[in-house]
């Protein structure tokens, strides 16, 4: 059976939505997670560390905000409302609302509008 670390003393709010149960998520005492977010399996959203020590800070994760699976999110960073947030990014940096990150480090690639239509501005992958 799988397991997860939601902490109770973290600030999620009551329509924030774990798929799969929440399966393999791990989530900070400090994290805040807003309102309608949708959280894939094996999400982790904590602090950084820096020398075997943590810093204590913690993601604000905006309203409306899509995580895909397996996403990392670290640090003093606040991710924009309605933004998306790609399967297997590291995010360490802010993300401006309606944004698409992705990638390792994350990066924007593009935004979306309030309509759901996307606009890719970059792709994720680098052209050799």
């Amino acid at each position: 059976m799988g397991t997860n670390e939601i902490s109770a003393k973290a600030t999620i709010a009551n329509s924030a939505f774990f798929l799969h149960r929440g399966l393999g998520c791990v989530v900070h005492d400090n994290a805040v997670i807003g309102e309608h977010c949708t959280i894939s399996q094996n999400v982790t959203i904590g602090s950084k560390w820096s020398n075997g020590i943590c810093d204590g800070s913690c993601p604000i994760i905006g309203c409306g905000v899509f995580i895909g699976a397996g996403a990392v999110i670290l640090g003093n960073i606040k991710i924009g409302d309605y933004s998306v947030i790609g399967a297997n990014a590291v995010v360490t940096k802010d993300v401006p609302p309606y944004a698409i990150c992705v990638a390792v480090p994350g990066r924007i690639v593009g935004y979306k509008n309030g309509k759901n239509e996307y606009k890719i501005t970059e792709t994720s992958e680098s052209s050799d």
